[in-house]
């Protein structure tokens, strides 16, 4: 089950967050397509899961926000 923003904790909460500020739905799902980005894993410390995880919301959550514009 993908998970929204808001029901994530701590560090994946700090890394979805800085994705949905970041990035594009589309820039997003571009970034992503390559699998687990092991370099923001280790600077934001998380596993690979968490990285999914945040992945996942950031794009949940972008893809709302591009349905309301």
């Amino acid at each position: 089950m993908i998970k929204y923003i808001k029901e994530l904790n701590g560090r994946i909460f700090d890394y979805a967050s800085h994705c949905v500020e970041r990035y594009t739905f589309a820039e997003l799902v571009d970034y992503a397509k390559d699998g687990i980005d092991d370099i923001a894993c280790r600077e934001w410390g998380l596993s690979g899961e968490e990285w999914q995880d945040a992945i996942f919301a950031a794009l949940k959550e972008l893809q709302i926000v591009e349905r309301r514009v």
